[in-house]
């Protein structure tokens, strides 16, 4: 089932306003934009893609899978700095921590 947008006017007390419904076709889109939201007119009513909708695709989170990844693969590669670096700092971190 697709996701239809669309302008419509609802009256002059809220005027126009952007609506969505789900439906099969344009028309079933049409008559529930009618039907549910007492629309007298509606314009540019349209299908909405996968790119406009809320299921989009997550940028959030593909960064964060790819952040993880480079400090992967930076331990993996530069183990031989790291490991040392990490030691002096957990060490300095216990001392601090001490005091």
């Amino acid at each position: 089932m697709a996701t239809w947008k669309a302008k419509c006017w609802l009256g002059s007390e809220s005027g126009y306003q952007d609506l969505e419904v789900q439906s099969n076709t344009c028309q079933g889109a049409e008559q529930q934009l009618r039907r549910i939201y007492g629309a007298e007119r509606i314009i540019n009513l349209r299908e909405v893609r996968s790119s406009e909708s809320s299921s989009s695709f997550d940028l959030d989170g593909t960064v964060t899978l790819l952040g993880i990844v480079l400090l992967i693969g930076l331990i993996v590669n530069y183990w031989w700095i790291i490991v040392p670096l990490g030691v002096l700092l957990f060490a300095g971190w216990l001392w601090v921590k001490d005091d």
